[in-house]
């Protein structure tokens, strides 16, 4: 039944959405604590570098440019908010390296998928 529902998952990717899950509400509620952010991070790692089951080069093409273009946006993100934090607008900033991680791999996620949609590459 779920395979119907998701045929271009493997039992890695469905591992990685399920440590993105759990590792949400972990991270939010002990942000402050080290270490917690480990099963968000390895969890978007997975999504994120686990083949399809029907890839192709172009998919692989797409997620390398989706990786870097999220690397760009990340970093450009990173440095406006650093920016903005010193000049008092946002309360906040990405301050430690787990913040940026986090950022740069949802982008890619969220760039790779929306582009193998879009770009008809991936094939049921």
């Amino acid at each position: 039944m779920i395979e119907n529902i998701f045929p271009m998952f493997t039992a890695t990717k469905y591992f990685g959405i399920a440590l993105v899950l759990a590792g949400i509400p972990l991270f939010w509620m002990n942000h402050a604590q080290t270490g917690s952010e480990l099963p968000l991070i390895t969890g978007l790692f997975l999504v994120l570098f686990t083949r399809e089951k029907t890839e192709d080069e172009r998919a692989q093409s797409l997620r390398a440019n989706a990786l870097m273009i999220s690397f760009a946006l990340g970093y450009i993100i990173e440095v406006g908010t650093t920016y903005l934090h010193s000049k008092g607008v946002l309360a906040f900033q990405l301050s430690t390296p787990r913040y940026f991680i986090m950022l740069v791999l949802t982008l890619g996620i969220l760039i790779f998928y929306t582009r193998l949609l879009f770009t008809g590459s991936y094939s049921k």
